[in-house]
């Protein structure tokens, strides 16, 4: 069984990908589209591995809200796995390549801060919380998202998640 900690970090980590979910999302490379095509539902699948190889699959839906001239995101994430669900929100700014905002976590109150920057295909993206850190890369394509999270100071290995629109 998992620890109660162990399951907290897991939830707080999760929310941090719905961040680069939006994030990712944001990015333009060569033949895409504009920002208000992040708009809508998207879904996928993805694993939350932890330090000593475990893994678990979780199932993840999220909508976007795109406002003030493709500069302001929200976004509702929900996830779930065997053992836990995700209820997350999330609002961005973007400045040219430069993504900023904040996320929570709500079902266990777990709140942070983004600042990233984007590359060619995705971006890179520091989260911080209160209690952890991570670094994230992400790829991105007009029906296609895929992050990968790489936490500091956890149990957690790596989360990635997959979304689908198209």
């Amino acid at each position: 069984m998992v620890s109660e900690f162990r399951i907290s970090h897991v939830y707080r980590l999760v929310a941090v990908a719905a961040t680069a979910v939006v994030a990712m999302s944001l990015v333009q490379p060569a033949g895409a589209g504009t920002v208000k095509e992040l708009a809508g539902r998207w879904s996928g699948w993805g694993s939350v591995k932890l330090s000593n190889g475990a893994t678990e699959r979780v199932r993840c839906v999220a909508t976007y809200f795109v406002k003030r001239a493709e500069t302001l995101i929200n976004q509702n994430l929900r996830c779930a796995s065997a053992s836990y669900k995700i209820d997350a929100k999330a609002h961005y700014n973007l400045k040219g390549d430069v993504l900023t905002g904040a996320w929570e976590e709500r079902t266990h109150s777990a709140k942070g801060n983004v600042k990233g920057r984007m590359t060619g295909d995705g971006f890179k993206l520091a989260v911080r919380g209160k209690t952890f850190s991570a670094s994230m890369i992400v790829t991105s394509s007009p029906c296609k998202q895929s992050i990968n999270i790489f936490p500091s100071g956890l149990d957690v290995s790596r989360i990635a998640i997959g979304l689908k629109k198209c």
